[in-house]
């Protein structure tokens, strides 16, 4: 019965600290994809507004 009690406990625990790895892994990808995903948005921004800079000076010129 002892040995029984050992087994289940140590599938628990490994369950309990493979469920903690991955949830860490998976946090840490997020965080990773977000940060890349805003800097993205940020280059977009920049040449948009690099473009609206560009069709007004058209505009003075004209």
């Amino acid at each position: 019965m002892g040995a029984d009690a050992t087994s289940l406990f140590l599938m628990l625990a490994s369950f309990a600290l493979t469920f903690l790895v991955a949830r860490l892994i998976g946090k840490r990808l997020k965080a990773r994809r977000d940060t890349k995903q805003a800097a993205q948005a940020e280059q977009h921004l920049a040449q948009q507004s690099r473009q609206v800079r560009r069709a007004q000076a058209r505009k003075k010129r004209s």
